[in-house]
This record gives structure tokens, C-alpha cells and sequence, in this order.
């Protein structure tokens, strides 16, 4: 009975520390961008290795609970540890696994029309550092491939006055987990950045609403500060906030 325990005992405290190692790994390859430590380059290259660490413990250290006959308190709070860990790591593997076989373009500037986008003023000077320009690139810019893979990504058409849609399209914005840089009324223009949480990249959102022969239209627009592709992101943003715009009606 001891060497059993013994045995898994060994597997357990070092799958656990295996485990945790690599969990923390994962998260402080984007807080460590946030916080200055390294360049997000080197954030990305240590995602996988902390994963494989993570699922890797998870295995060692499932495997040395099972063996055990007998467990304290501390060992069965390590296993759970260690499965919990590895099944989490698993599981953010394979989420963001589907992701890259949906075949997102490389595209970071995705707006509701590509023809005359929104654009940005307020937002201007947050983004002087920026990599990405604030302006709309049109000739060999994003808007053919935006076209071939969020083909039901297009302008919001209310029956509204100006009035009302603007007013509801500056609330529904403030609902959103954004932060507002600029409401100008008159010009029909809202603005704002939403900061991602992990690595804390930056992306910035403007609203324009106009005037229709039946009422009003909105229109939106989201792009990435840095980065070439966003996987998504500014696609799906555009999409929750009409979403958020439709229920308030």
C-alpha cells in the first residue's frame, strides 16, 4: 500500500506542479505584454508550449490521483487542481483550434460599409502609436475579402427618426464593454475603444447614423490597432452591437 501511494503521490505533486507551471504560463504570455515584459511576438510563442505543459500535467497528475489508494485532503485538492487545469487547457486548445480552420482573413478594418466607411476623429490621436492606420485603406484594402466571408455583415435599417435612432445607438453603445471617446449629434458620429482583456489589445469603434427615405440607417465600424488579422473579433463586435441595437427597440 505505501509504495503504491508512494508512486502516485510522485505523479500527482509533479503533474500538479507540471500543470499549474503551464497555466501560468498561458496567462502571463498576455499580461506580460500588458505589463512591458516582452514584445506580444514573444507572448504568442509561448502559448503552445504552456498549453502542451498544462494538458501534459493534467495527464501525469490525473494519472498519479487514480493510482493512489488513499488520499489526504491536500492530494485529492491537488488532482482536482491538476485535472481542472489540464480539461481548462484542453478545452482553450480546441476552442481556439476551430477557430483557425474557419479560415478568418487576414483583415483587422471591417466596417458595415466599405464603400464610405466610418470615420474615425476623436479617436485620431489615441492612435498616433498605432501600427495600423486610423484611415480606410480602398485600393487592395479589406473590403473584398469582408465581402467574401462576412457576406451578412451590412448596414442596420430602422424605421426610427434621427433622433431617436442616434439617441438609442449612444445607449446601446454605453451598454457595450466599451470605453466612449466622442458623441457628436450633429455630425450622427459615436466613438469609442474596446481594451481585450489578456493581452489588452486595443480596438477602436465608430458609429455613424444617417438619415433614409424610411427613417434611419446605421452604420459601424471596427479596427484592430495592431495585428494584421483579428481572428473574427471586429466582425463578431460589430455584429453583438446590432444585436444589443435591435433588442433595445
Amino acid at each position: 500500500m505505501t509504495v503504491i501511494n508512494k508512486k502516485g503521490s510522485g505523479l500527482l505533486k509533479w503533474g500538479t506542479l507540471i500543470a499549474v507551471l503551464g497555466g501560468l504560463a498561458v496567462i502571463l504570455s498576455g499580461y506580460g505584454y500588458q505589463w512591458g515584459w516582452w514584445h506580444f511576438s514573444t507572448g504568442f510563442s509561448i502559448i503552445p508550449w504552456g498549453t502542451g505543459a498544462a494538458i501534459l500535467g493534467g495527464v501525469i497528475g490525473t494519472a498519479g490521483f487514480f493510482r493512489m489508494k488513499e488520499r489526504s485532503r491536500n492530494y485529492t485538492i491537488a488532482g482536482l487542481i491538476a485535472m481542472v487545469i489540464g480539461l481548462s487547457a484542453l478545452l482553450n486548445f480546441g476552442y481556439w483550434y476551430m477557430e483557425v480552420q474557419k479560415g478568418y482573413p487576414p483583415i483587422h478594418d471591417i466596417t458595415t460599409d466599405t464603400i464610405n466607411p466610418p470615420e474615425f476623429d476623436a479617436i485620431v490621436p489615441l492612435r498616433q502609436d498605432a501600427p495600423n492606420p486610423a484611415e480606410y485603406i480602398h485600393e487592395g484594402g479589406p473590403a473584398e475579402a469582408q465581402k467574401e466571408f462576412y457576406k451578412g455583415l451590412e448596414t442596420l435599417n430602422v424605421s426610427m427618426n434621427y433622433n431617436e435612432a442616434y439617441d438609442q445607438a449612444l445607449a446601446t453603445a454605453r451598454e457595450m464593454p466599451w470605453q466612449l471617446v466622442g458623441e457628436n449629434k450633429q455630425e450622427g458620429r459615436i466613438e469609442a475603444f474596446h481594451k481585450l482583456p489578456w493581452f489588452g489589445f486595443i480596438d477602436d469603434v465608430v458609429i455613424r447614423v444617417d438619415t433614409t427615405e424610411t427613417g434611419s440607417k446605421i452604420d459601424v465600424r471596427s479596427k484592430s490597432r495592431i495585428g494584421r488579422g483579428d481572428l473574427g473579433v471586429n466582425a463578431k463586435r460589430i455584429q453583438s452591437y446590432f444585436e444589443a441595437y435591435q433588442n433595445n427597440e
